[in-house]
C-alpha cells in the first residue's frame, strides 16, 4: 500500500472520528443508527473487498443520499464522510470523494479541516501522476487545495500549520510553473503579518488585564483585532466606556452577520471599513476592502433608488475590487459555492424547451435548443460546475458569459460527433480551433463538467474538464467569442444550461467567483 493511500485513509478516519466528537451525541447516535440500518452491511463489504469498483459505486450512492439529507446535518456529514472514504480507494472514485468533501465543508463547516486534508491527498496523487501540460493544471489544482486548507487552518487559529501549507503551495506553484506563484507569495507575507499581529495582541491583552484603565493599550488592542486580525467579534469584547467613540459605534455592529445589517448600517459600515484601510498593512487592507465590499453589495441589494448613495456604493464596490486585485485578489471570493438550481423558477427562467423540477433535479425533455436561465450572473472570473444525466439523445449545452460577451459550450453536438466552444472567431464549433471529436456522453451515466472562465480586460481563457479529464483549454481576446443567434437569451451576461435533441436531468449546478462578484438576475425579467 502506497504512503499516499495510507495518508488518504488516515485522513478519512480523521473525518469520521471528527464527526463522532463534533456532532451532538444524541443526533450523532441517531445518524449512526440510520447509516448502519441503511448502508452498514454494504459499507463493510465494499470497504473490505479487493474489487474497488464496489467501493466506487457505493461512494456515489452515499453522496447522493447525503445531498438529500441536508435537513439532517449529522446524517449528511456522516454519509459524505463515508463517501469520502470509499471514493478514495480507487482513482475512479476521486471525483465522488472530492464532491463529498466539498459537501461536508459547505454544509458542516466544523468538519472543514479534515475534509481539506482529504482533498489535498487526492490532488497530490493527481499531480504526481500528471505529465506535460496536465502537470501544470494538476499543480494549480493542488495549490488551490493547499491555499483553501491554509485558510481553514487560519480561521481555526492554527497559523503555524497554515503557514506550512502555504509554503508547500508555493513550492508546487514554482515547480509547476504556475501563474499562482505571486498570489501565494502574497498570502505568505500576509500570514507573517497575521502571526506578528497575533503576538502583539497577546501582549496587549496582558497589559489591559494588568491595568484595565490603560485606554491607549485597549484601543490599540481593539484596532489590532479589528484590522490586522479581522476579528470584529473579538474586538467588541475588548471595548469599554473609555474606547474611541467611532469604535464603540461601529465595532458591535460589525460583529454581527452582514446579512442582518439594515440598509443605513450597510452604508455607514462600508464607508467606515474603507477608512480603516488607511495605514493598514497589505493583509489588513485586504480584509478591510473585503468587508467594505460585502456591505456595499448588501446595500445595493437593499437600496433600489437610483440616487447619490447608490452611485457612491457602486463606486465603493469598484474601488474595493480594484484594490483587492492589486493586493492579490479577494481571498474570500473563492471560498463560497453558490447552489444555482435552488433558485431556478421553471416558469420564469425557461427560455425554450419543456422543463420541470423533479426529486432528481432539473429535467428537460422534447424541444430542440432547450435552455434555462440560472439565477445568478457572474461579473468577473468564475468557476461553473454542473452534473447531469442524459436520458436519451445527443447534445448538452451551457451558455457562458465572458466579460461583455458570451460563448456556448457544446457537448456531444452534431449528433454526438463533436464538442467545443461555438462561434470562435466567427467559426462554428464543427470547424473551429476548440473542436474535440472524442467526447462521448453515455445515456444514464452521470457526468460532471467543470468550467473555469478567466476574464481580464480584453482577454479571456476558458478551460473545461469532463469527469476530471481536460477537454478544452482556449485563450484569446474576448471579442473572438460569440453565441450563435439560436442560443440567444433575453439579456446579455446570463448563465444558462441547455440541451439539443436530448432529454436530460441536471442534478446540480453551482457557481464560484474567482474575482468580481455574482449578482442575482433581475427579478422582474420576463
Amino acid at each position: 500500500m502506497s504512503r499516499l493511500l495510507v495518508a488518504v485513509l488516515v485522513a478519512c478516519v480523521a473525518i469520521i472520528l471528527f464527526c463522532h466528537y463534533a456532532l451532538g451525541s444524541e443526533a450523532e447516535e441517531k445518524a449512526q443508527q440510520a447509516f448502519e440500518s441503511l448502508y452498514g452491511d454494504d459499507f463493510k463489504r465494499a470497504s473490505s473487498s479487493r474489487d474497488t469498483s464496489q467501493a466506487v459505486a457505493l461512494a456515489a450512492k452515499l453522496l447522493e443520499a447525503a445531498k438529500t439529507a441536508e435537513a439532517q446535518p449529522e446524517l449528511m456529514a456522516l454519509l459524505a464522510a463515508k463517501a469520502c472514504e470509499l471514493g478514495s480507494l480507487d482513482p475512479k472514485g476521486y471525483e465522488t470523494a472530492l464532491a463529498a468533501a466539498a459537501l461536508v465543508s459547505e454544509k458542516a463547516p466544523a468538519l472543514a479541516g479534515p475534509c481539506q486534508d482529504r482533498v489535498i491527498a487526492i490532488r497530490q496523487r493527481q499531480y504526481d501522476t500528471a505529465r506535460g501540460e496536465e502537470k501544470t493544471k494538476a499543480g494549480e489544482t493542488l495549490v488551490d487545495a493547499l491555499v483553501a486548507s491554509a485558510a481553514v487552518k487560519t480561521r481555526a487559529g492554527d497559523t503555524d500549520e497554515a503557514g506550512k501549507r502555504l509554503q508547500k503551495a508555493l513550492g508546487v506553484a514554482r515547480a509547476a510553473r504556475s501563474s499562482k506563484v505571486e498570489a501565494v507569495e502574497a498570502q505568505i507575507r500576509a500570514m507573517a503579518e497575521r502571526q506578528k499581529a497575533a503576538a502583539q495582541a497577546t501582549q496587549l491583552k496582558k497589559q489591559v488585564e494588568a491595568d484595565p484603565a490603560n485606554a491607549k493599550a485597549r484601543d490599540q488592542l481593539v484596532r489590532l483585532l479589528l484590522v490586522d486580525l479581522d476579528n470584529p467579534a473579538e474586538a467588541a469584547k475588548c471595548l469599554d466606556e473609555t474606547s474611541d467613540a467611532a469604535l464603540r459605534k461601529f465595532v458591535p455592529a460589525a460583529a454581527k452577520p452582514v446579512a442582518e445589517a439594515p440598509e443605513v448600517a450597510c452604508l455607514e459600515l462600508a464607508d467606515w471599513y474603507m477608512q480603516l484601510t488607511g495605514g493598514a498593512g497589505p493583509a489588513g487592507k485586504a480584509a478591510m476592502y473585503t468587508r467594505a465590499k460585502a456591505y456595499a453589495e448588501r446595500f445595493l441589494d437593499l437600496h433600489t433608488a437610483n440616487d447619490m448613495d447608490r452611485t457612491r456604493m457602486e463606486l465603493t464596490l469598484k474601488k474595493a475590487d480594484d484594490e483587492l486585485a492589486k493586493l492579490g485578489g479577494d481571498a474570500s471570493a473563492k471560498s463560497q459555492w453558490i447552489d444555482l438550481l435552488k433558485g431556478v423558477d421553471v416558469n420564469r427562467d425557461r427560455v425554450a424547451g419543456q422543463w420541470h423540477k423533479t426529486s432528481a433535479g432539473l429535467a428537460v425533455t422534447g424541444a430542440n435548443l432547450s435552455r434555462m436561465i440560472l439565477p445568478m450572473v457572474p461579473k468577473g472570473s468564475y468557476e461553473f460546475e454542473f452534473r447531469f444525466v442524459r436520458v436519451r439523445g445527443f447534445e448538452i449545452d451551457a451558455v457562458l458569459p465572458i466579460g461583455t460577451g458570451s460563448t456556448v459550450l457544446v457537448l456531444n453536438g452534431d449528433h454526438g460527433r463533436i464538442s467545443g466552444l461555438d462561434m470562435v472567431r466567427g467559426i462554428s464549433v464543427v470547424q473551429n480551433e476548440t473542436v474535440l471529436r472524442k467526447t462521448q456522453i453515455e445515456d444514464g451515466r452521470p457526468c460532471t463538467v467543470a468550467v473555469r472562465v478567466m476574464a481580464d480586460k480584453d482577454k479571456a481563457q476558458v478551460t473545461v474538464t469532463m469527469d476530471g479529464k481536460a477537454i478544452i483549454n482556449w485563450a484569446g481576446p474576448q471579442s473572438a467569442l460569440a453565441s450563435a443567434p439560436c442560443w440567444a437569451l433575453p439579456e446579455r451576461g446570463l448563465l444558462a444550461v441547455g440541451a439539443n435533441e436530448s432529454d436530460a436531468v441536471f442534478q446540480s449546478a453551482r457557481l464560484r467567483m474567482l474575482s468580481g462578484k455574482a449578482v442575482p438576475v433581475a427579478s422582474n425579467r420576463p
